[in-house]
């Protein structure tokens, strides 16, 4: 993993999903949808399972695991987000909380699922530890994240062309990340029972407005020149031009999946 300030990770973070909170379940969240009936087939939740979702942010996918009938909390680490989740959601639990120091006892949960957040957090490996800490013998921790993003990677052309890509906040597995360094994370912190695959879930997108609406608020660029705004905007439209569809677009981006059972 990429050597970054914990620290540092951590404040840009906070203001990155604090800014973006109001968009994301009309934006972003339609940027990571790809992968989550995936993980809610491999979490195997019923009305006995207690589950927790960790980076949840509205909490979309923690009500997703509602339906279910499981008794069901997210934890963010951005108060924005959980308030957001409350309204959205009043009837279920949401706690703001460093996932590198979760609020719960140990083998409180049978099941912890984490989506397209593992590569934000500052250190990925205390987190994975934590979670192994938190769920019961026989638990299950199931994620997904990116490895090679086709949609928002012409987002990252432009940004990249025109900008700066220290405006993007990560943590130190993101953008370089493999399989391999999923399944190392998940093999550090203890679990000796996994299964981490390399998949290619196409990401639809009916219009790139969620694309772009999600970069611009994420890396806050409404300050910057408006020249500079429309040669990053152009760039990513055409970058994102070849995947053009008559349904809008179609990325064939790559997803790591992972099952790991304490």
């Amino acid at each position: 993993m990429n050597q970054v300030d914990p620290d540092v990770v951590l404040q840009a973070e906070h203001a990155t999903w604090t800014r973006s909170a109001p968009i994301y379940v009309e934006n972003t969240a339609k940027l990571t949808s790809h992968a989550v009936s995936h993980l809610l087939d491999a979490a195997r939740l019923t009305s006995d399972s207690r589950a927790l979702e960790v980076g949840c942010g509205p909490g979309h996918i923690t009500g997703m695991m509602a339906d279910t009938g499981a008794t069901v909390t997210g934890v963010d680490l951005v108060p924005a987000m959980i308030e957001t989740a409350r309204t959205l959601h009043p009837d279920m639990e949401f706690v703001q909380a460093d996932a590198e120091q979760l609020p719960f006892g140990d083998d409180a949960f049978d099941v912890v699922l984490v989506n397209f957040a593992i590569h934000h957090f500052a250190r990925p490996d205390v987190v994975c530890i934590e979670i192994r800490r938190v769920l019961k013998p026989g638990g299950r921790f199931v994620f997904a994240g990116p490895l090679e993003q086709y949609g928002f990677g012409a987002f990252i052309e432009g940004l990249s062309a025109h900008h700066t890509m220290e405006a993007l906040a990560h943590g130190p597995l993101y953008l370089e990340a493999t399989r391999e360094d999923y399944e190392n994370l998940i093999k550090d912190a203890g679990f000796a029972d996994y299964d981490v695959a390399d998949r290619q879930l196409t990401l639809h997108l009916p219009s790139l407005k969620p694309l772009l609406q999600t970069g611009w608020d994420m890396c806050d660029l409404s300050e910057l020149p408006q020249g500079t705004q429309n040669k990053i905007r152009a760039t990513t439209i055409q970058r994102a031009e070849p995947y053009r569809t008559e349904a809008g677009y179609a990325f064939p981006d790559r997803v790591v999946v992972g099952r790991a059972t304490k």
